[in-house]
């Protein structure tokens, strides 16, 4: 029997090692470096959109293993604020700001707003509040998750720097198929686009090169480059 056996066990390929796990109780909290952003132009944006890897507490454990430190490093908020953008953006300039609704306002304290902290960090002023309509491919609406209501809205915030000229014909609602876990939907792109036209674009913590836009983050390309 051992004949048999030990070949069949010498020949059995190595087990492959497992990925670091993502501790997801512990954003990123550490300073960004001074160089940050040395592959961008400073003032070069006159349009910004951002998707910061928020972290927050779920209410449970299987809640926060469906989150997004699952799939990226987060950031703690104190590091978000630091990230320098106002070196990116031009005098007159737009931010289009995608958030949580679990930091849209701090849930023991009504009267602070996380992502506002952030809008004025990064040197703009709120604007309007915007917000994508998620749909299924069968155009349905998207059963996401939550607590208190299930989500199938994800908001953006839309804030200035000076006074930029952009277009007042767009509405504040975007609809667009659920794609990947943060993956916004093409829509998105082409309302700034409709928004600003002519505007030099910069997405912050993108997963997808795009014509026509500048690409920053972690995971720059992650999903190859868009569909026109």
């Amino acid at each position: 029997m051992s004949d048999v056996l030990e070949p069949l066990l010498f020949d059995l390929p190595p087990i492959p090692e497992a990925p670091p796990a993502i501790d997801i109780n512990k954003p990123d909290d550490s300073p960004w470096p001074d160089d940050v952003f040395a592959d961008l132009p400073v003032f070069g944006f006159d349009l910004i959109m951002a998707d910061p890897p928020w972290h927050f507490s779920t209410h449970s454990a299987k809640g926060q293993g469906k989150g997004a430190a699952t799939h990226y490093r987060t950031l703690t908020l104190r590091k978000i604020k630091a990230l320098p953008v106002s070196q990116l953006i031009a005098g007159d300039g737009v931010l289009i700001l995608w958030g949580i609704s679990p930091l849209v306002l701090d849930a023991t304290n009504a009267s602070r707003s996380p992502i506002g902290e952030v809008i004025e960090a990064w040197g703009f002023r709120y604007g309007a509040l915007g917000g994508w309509a998620k749909k299924t491919v069968n155009d349905l609406d998207a059963f996401g998750t939550g607590y208190v209501v299930r989500s199938s809205m994800e908001p953006f915030f839309i804030c200035h720097t000076g006074k930029p000229r952009h277009s007042k014909a767009c509405r504040n609602i975007i609809a667009g198929m659920v794609g990947e876990h943060s993956e916004k939907p093409n829509s998105a792109y082409a309302w700034c686009e409709k928004y600003m036209p002519g505007a030099r674009r910069l997405e912050l913590f993108s997963r997808t090169n795009r014509k026509g836009w500048t690409s920053w983050g972690d995971q720059a390309g992650l999903f190859g480059e868009a569909a026109p």
